[in-house]
């Protein structure tokens, strides 16, 4: 009898692993990192985990991860609202136990992931300490004194001692991104705790110790860890594996990612974005394999695409892999390779706003914790997580219905797989010969867009195979079109059109509209000034810059890229330094002229940019017209998508599903 074809494809993801002395199986070589998802969502008031985090690691479980990780801070609520606690106060246990319950019915083990905010703690929660006393974003940290290294153990061991009642297999210390002791960044010390990586692993080995004197052998400890803090004069992949070989006699794991809090440009690394390369963190692991670390070495880091996961451990860089926000956007994902079903998943696209939803006003230059920081946080391409239970209770199917959609962008194809999935008989209309809407603009050479181009082929590709979708391209249809075919209901997803600010000469023959400079690069002059730094101005600029073009940007508002999340916009922001791109903020442009285009600055002050090519990137208009003509056609007629105003992936995405499910 022959192999299932999954395990001839990724033979090394799919054998068992065991760790701990009590040989702890897992299923697979795939494992669901921390992540604080959907806080606000996903736990009560009091900490307590309710039925949607319940319904999210659920899910997880049954998509076939083998394990996951569900953070609990010390103190609660510290840094993060929404974290989750384990005390009878909040009757963690309780409903702890009904989450291991669910979870393990699945064959999926449970890490309770342990960390001390330390410099990062929300003002007023907590005592705002650390190794070193500094100033950290204009706030004074205090130097930890022995007694307060004690008081963390404790903290540490309590929660150890929690999670093993609760029912947890591991417990996972997180001892990277700047968290914890470690980091020669804010350790600073010239006693014992400090200086060399010796010094530095003492206190956090002390925690280990005092938790394995609690949980003893039953329980697995995994070491979450930088192999590199990707920041001048931090953790470097050699000292990580010096540190790993101290602790590795009283721990079972490790897993390795990478960047610090402690360095604001290091965020993009430490939650990767688009310009990220993926498995970036390898370095990291195979520096602990060299060194002659014989435990499981976990790696995490951009590791979506099956064929790179089983690479990294075939070539024995990894022994398991870890993955967060992928998940996130389909926790079908393993059960989807083992089904051959690859081109099924759906797939992240580095936007962070599930990490840093609630940080976009925040200043490049500063990453604090904000109160609202992750109120709110949701994925922009799966619309289910943190209310999943929630939205699937809340529609029923009332019979098959004719669904009439309009317009074939991420919004509209998302609503005719939701209609399509409910039982209806779904017709989608596109005036274009492709679909995609937007996403359409990015060409595929585009490097640093590329997970957009999955995106855009995955929805396709979804569409394309539904039965109960029929899909007519190059079909721009009219109100009386639709009116006369008789639909039982109609969702207008028309999308919106750039908008063309009214500023003088913007008419002129060197003049572009952002959308079709994409893909048409080399056409553009060589002096290029981009009107408006908005984020498809930054990556426009960008793309022209990697091409060899001058290129300057002027945004009216205080930030680039404001709607973009702080980690996406630091990674604009080094790619704009690297390539030498003049951005100005509170600029306004007031007339654009063959030379160039004169602009006017907050303070008033004048400036002329000369230009051989001005590019408007303004954002776009909601087609309204268009999108009101649909009314009255049909008993059902719901709008989606940029038409009922501009917005970003997530709010197509979510408002497609709307539409498709309300019907």
């Amino acid at each position: 009898m022959s192999r299932p074809l999954y395990l001839e494809k990724y033979p090394h993801l799919f054998q068992p692993m065991t760790a701990g002395k009590k040989k702890l199986v897992y299923k697979n070589r795939i494992m669901v990192g921390p992540m604080q998802v959907s806080g606000a969502y996903s736990t009560d008031a009091n900490g307590t985990i309710n039925d949607y985090g319940v319904d999210y690691y659920t899910d997880l479980a049954r998509g076939g991860f083998a394990s996951c990780a569900v953070p609990v801070e010390v103190p609660s609520h510290s840094a993060h609202f929404g974290t989750i606690r384990l005390d009878e106060k909040s009757k963690g246990f309780t409903f702890m136990h009904i989450l291991q319950r669910s979870v393990h019915a699945f064959g999926m083990n449970t890490a309770c992931e342990i960390y001390h905010p330390g410099i990062c703690a929300l003002a007023g929660t907590c005592d705002l300490m650390g190794p070193s006393s500094f100033m950290y974003n204009g706030r004074m940290v205090r130097e930890m004194t022995e007694k307060d290294m004690d008081d963390v153990a404790q903290m540490y061991v309590s929660a150890a001692a929690d999670a093993k009642r609760a029912g947890f297999d591991a417990i996972m210390l997180h001892y990277g991104h700047g968290w914890l002791i470690l980091s020669p960044l804010s350790n600073q010390r010239s006693d014992q705790y400090g200086g060399s990586v010796e010094n530095r692993v003492r206190f956090p080995l002390m925690v280990i110790k005092r938790i394995r004197e609690v949980v003893g052998d039953s329980m697995v400890i995994e070491i979450r860890m930088n192999g590199n803090d990707r920041a001048e004069g931090g953790i470097t992949p050699e000292d990580a594996a010096m540190q790993a070989l101290i602790m590795e006699d009283y721990v079972d794991m490790f897993h390795v990612s990478c960047g610090t809090r402690l360095d604001a440009h290091a965020r993009p690394k430490m939650h990767p974005t688009c310009f990220v390369a993926p498995g970036h963190n390898v370095d990291g692991s195979v520096a602990l394999k060299k060194a002659g670390v014989k435990k499981p070495i976990g790696v995490i880091g951009s590791i979506h695409d099956p064929y790179l996961a089983e690479r990294i451990l075939a070539e024995g860089k990894a022994d398991y892999i870890l993955m967060a926000r992928q998940a996130i956007a389909d926790p079908e994902w393993v059960n989807k390779i083992r089904a051959g079903r690859e081109k099924d998943i759906r797939p992240c696209i580095h936007c962070d706003f599930c990490v840093d939803g609630g940080r976009r006003n925040a200043l490049t230059t500063e990453v604090t914790i904000l109160n609202d920081a992750t109120f709110g946080n949701r994925c922009s391409v799966n619309p289910l997580v943190g209310q999943g239970s929630a939205r699937v209770r809340a529609f029923r199917f009332h019979g098959r219905r004719r669904v009439a959609v309009i317009g074939g962008g991420i919004a509209g194809m998302q609503a005719a797989l939701s209609a399509a999935d409910k039982g209806h008989d779904v017709t989608l209309f596109e005036k274009r010969p492709f679909l995609g809407g937007q996403t359409a603009i990015y060409p595929e050479h585009l490097w640093f867009k590329k997970e957009i181009q999955a995106l855009r082929e995955y929805f396709i590709h979804q569409v394309r195979q539904h039965e109960d979708i029929k899909i007519l391209l190059e079909s721009e249809v009219s109100a009386d079109m639709i009116s006369k075919a008789d639909y039982d209901a109609v969702v207008v997803a028309v999308g919106a059109e750039q908008t063309v600010p009214p500023i003088p000469g913007i008419h002129g023959k060197n003049v572009v509209m952002a959308w079709d400079v994409f893909g048409n690069e080399e056409k553009m002059g060589e002096n290029i000034v981009i009107v408006g730094g908005g984020s498809v101005g930054c990556e426009l600029g960008i793309s022209l810059a990697e091409k060899g073009k001058k290129v300057t940007i002027l945004e009216m508002g205080h930030f680039f890229a404001p709607k973009s999340e702080i980690a996406e916009r630091m990674s604009l922001e080094e790619h704009m330094i690297k390539h030498a791109i003049q951005i100005h903020v509170d600029t306004t442009c007031t007339e654009i002229t063959p030379e160039g285009v004169s602009a006017a600055g907050r303070d008033g002050g004048r400036k002329f940019f000369p230009a051989d090519t001005v590019i408007i990137s303004a954002g776009s208009t909601p087609l309204s017209e268009l999108r009101d003509s649909f009314q009255g056609t049909a008993f059902d007629v719901i709008n989606a998508g940029d038409c009922m105003g501009p917005a970003n992936i997530r709010n197509a995405t979510d408002s497609g599903w709307c539409a498709g499910n309300v019907i």
